[in-house]
This record gives C-alpha cells, structure tokens and sequence, in this order.
C-alpha cells in the first residue's frame, strides 16, 4: 500500500463530480474555510496480491460477524447491553434466519490496514513497506445498516480510474453486485407476495429536502429542516441505490421516512399525497433501525412483518446485531483467543469491562456516527475528544490501533480503509484521510488503483 502523487488531475473534476452527483464534494470546516471532500492530488495503490489478502480477509470477518450474530441471539443480556429491545428480537431472529424475509444488500467494514505492528502507537507511516509483506487488515467497525459513501466508491472513483488510467486496475465491482443482488432478493420476494414488487426508497428530509418539495414540511417542523445549504449525501447515496434496482428491472419510487404511513389496519403506505396512498412492499430505507425502534411507529413495524404481506425492510432488522459497536467485543471474546482470526481484529470490551492498565485506548458510543464522541487515549492521556450528541450513550473501549500516517504537502493523512460488502462478497473499496486518527464528517475521500 503506497500513497502516490496523482500525474492526472482533471481540470474540471468539480463541474464532473457535481454533475455525478456529488454536489456535497466541498466541507466547510469549523473556522468558516471550504475544503475538498474529493482529492483528486492523490491517490493510493495496492498490488494484486495485497487485494487479493484483503478479499480473503474480509471473507472471514463476514464468517466470523455469521457466528457472532448467532452468539447474540442466544445470549440476550448482550444485546440489553447494546441497546436493542427484547420486543424487537423475534423480528431480529426472523430476518436472520431469512424467514419470511429476506437477506441484506450491502454493507460496509471499516477497517486499518497493516500488520500487527499497527497496534504499537509509534508505527505512523508505512509507505515504505516497513510492515508484513502484504498486511492485513483489522476492524475497526461494521456499518451494516447504513453506510454512506456508497457514491464515492461505485461511481465517482471508478470515473476517475476510467478517465485518467493511473493504475492497471481498480478494486471496484460495487455497482455491478448491487444490480445482481437486488434482482436476486426481489425475484424472492416477488415468489412470496404473489406478484411483482414496488420498491420504493426512502431516507429522512433533514439536509435532504429538495426545494420543489418544501410544501410537504408540516408548518410546525418547517424551522427545523434545512433546504438552502443542503448537501443531499443521504439523497444522492439512496439515488445510487435506486439506479441499481432500477437496472434490475424493478419498478422503483422514492419518499420521506417523515411520509410513511400507518393505516388503521396496521400496515404501512406512501403518504406523500397527504393520504394513504400505495402499500409498500418493499423499502429501502437510508434511516437507522436505532431511530426506527425508537419512533411511535416502531413496534408496528415489526408486528407488520409478521402478517403476509407485510412492508419487507431493506436492510433487515437482524442488521441491529451488526450496526452496533456492541459487536466489537463480542468478536473478540468469540475469536480473541484464535491465533488466526484474532489477527484481523483489535482487542475490545464493554464498557468498564476492560483489563485493568489499559492505558492507551479509543472509546466509542455504541450508536456513534461520523466519528461523533469518540475519545482517543494514549498512554493514559486524552489525545483527542470529539464533540457530538452520543455523551451520555453506552460505549465501547478498543485498544488504540492508529491507521497509518502518509504525510504529504497537505500534512497529516490518517488512512481508514471501507470495504463494500454486497450480498455477503467483498465488492470493492474506498479510501477516507484526515489529519487526525478518527475518521469524521471533516474527513476527505480519495481514489485507488490496483498495480501490476
């Protein structure tokens, strides 16, 4: 893994990127300055054989996150301690044995890439292949239910590779495996309602409201949602996703989580005309089940999935068991003591349930976004304390393991590896930099190559 000076930079990669629909590609930084979320000044190159570790690699974490799925359904008290209510485990255990449900899209690892060197806080810069000979990758989380930068890695970075030719090759089968995955689940779920499935997607107004359908926003909501200044990731990222269905040869629609609608008998439909409108068969929701559990319909949605016919959510709710950073120490309480798998993993516990001494550590909220709350200590000192709403949440503690440090002209670059998970396959791979250890909405996206 090198990261190298880009000789191609498109001249006009701001109007290109825009028209893709990376309208979000500037961030605007805490003192008022811009900066661009898209860096076209570099990027980075892995050789076929250390893609080909990490494909295998990441097979396994998905085999081990299977295991530890099945551990916390036969073991409840965890799942009280991640936060996820008893009520909504039948529903969980249904969707995970894919009865009457159906399987997952997609999904996304975050992870560390290097050996096991990188668990030693003084190993910043790996550039000049000071590690194992192909590394491997660590955890650092699963968002399973989700991920964003979907965009990014499917459409703008292959563009990129496509129009500027600086490798051989580029890790990236995303888009292609979403289009296949869809048609596959939905030919199922077509088998069981008894007929050809809408599927409409959906993701939540806030920072997403398109100006033509400001008059949707109830008078009593309408200072509380943005339209001027919005960045419209969540909309563009859900749009990907559409496309992709839509290739399948699905009918698809779109809405607002806020216009969803309970009827009086109990199941759900497209309330955007301000009526019960269409039954949703399916939905592709961009909205956390942790927020879903918690609005007045909730529950209803899980007694819904139990009558024929019901509203089938993409993803399924078994996604709770991995979206959560509860599962961090479940895997290395299954797999801490495995010689192999414990490699790809980075020592973690509840909460006040960590080694005594444990002095250099990153907590993290066990519902946490976009690097929100996290608290990084080294050596018995906070290093770094991200602000955010998640303080008072239940955490987690992982034993630091900082991501290598390629510095460049910009000055630090902090390298957290996603990789794409589709249908339960290694898909492709993005690449996101910033100038501190935690990955965070300040963060900048960055291409990748496979060299000869």
């Amino acid at each position: 893994m090198e990261r190298r000076p880009t000789g191609t930079t498109r001249a006009n990669w701001p109007q290109l990127v825009a028209d893709q629909g990376l309208t979000y590609w500037q961030t605007q930084l805490p003192d008022g300055r811009t900066r661009s979320y898209w860096s076209e000044s570099a990027h980075y190159a892995f050789s076929a054989a250390e893609v080909e570790q990490m494909y295998a690699d990441t097979q396994t974490l998905f085999e081990m996150f299977v295991v530890a799925g099945d551990f916390l359904l036969a073991h409840p008290d965890t799942t009280d301690k991640m936060g996820i209510p008893r009520w909504a485990l039948p529903a969980i255990s249904a969707t995970w044995n894919r009865t009457p449900e159906w399987g997952s899209v997609y999904g996304r690892i975050d992870v560390v890439y290097g050996g096991n060197r990188l668990l030693d806080p003084t190993c910043t810069d790996l550039q000049d292949g000071a590690d194992d000979a192909l590394g491997r990758i660590r955890l650092y989380e699963f968002n399973a239910d989700t991920p964003t930068s979907l965009l990014e890695a499917a459409v703008i970075q292959w563009d990129w590779f496509d129009k500027t030719r600086q490798g051989d090759d580029q890790w990236n089968g995303i888009y292609e495996m979403l289009v296949a995955t869809w048609r596959r689940n939905l030919a199922e779920a077509e088998e069981a309602l008894g007929h050809r499935p809408v599927v409409h997607f959906a993701c939540t107004w806030q920072d997403n409201l398109l100006p033509e359908l400001a008059y949707l926003v109830p008078p009593e909501q309408q200072g509380q949602v943005r339209v001027e200044g919005s960045s419209y990731e969540d909309l563009q990222n859900l749009r990907v996703m559409q496309q992709a269905c839509t290739d399948a040869g699905y009918e698809t629609r779109w809405l607002y989580v806020e216009k969803i609608h309970l009827g009086d008998d109990g199941r759900f439909y497209d309330g955007t005309s301000g009526v019960a409108g269409d039954h949703l068969d399916v939905v592709f929701k961009l909205y956390p089940w942790e927020h879903m559990v918690a609005e007045e319909f909730g529950q209803a949605v899980f007694e819904d999935m139990r009558r024929p016919g019901g509203t089938v959510w993409v993803e399924p709710p078994y996604k709770m068991l991995w979206s959560n950073k509860g599962l961090l120490p479940v895997l290395w309480k299954l797999f801490g003591s495995d010689p192999e798998r414990s490699r790809l993993l980075i020592p973690a516990w509840f909460e006040g349930e960590e080694p005594a001494g444990l002095e250099s550590y990153v907590r993290k909220p066990i519902l946490g976004r976009e690097g929100a709350n996290i608290r990084v200590v080294v050596d018995g000192s906070t290093v770094l304390d991200t602000p955010g709403p998640y303080g008072d949440e239940p955490a987690v503690v992982q034993q630091y393991a900082p991501s290598p440090n390629f510095v460049g002209f910009e000055g630090d670059n902090f390298a957290t590896l996603g990789i794409f998970i589709v249908d339960g396959e290694p898909a492709g791979l993005d690449i996101r930099e910033n100038e501190t250890v935690v990955i965070d909405n300040l963060s900048v996206c960055v291409p990748h190559v496979v060299r000869a």
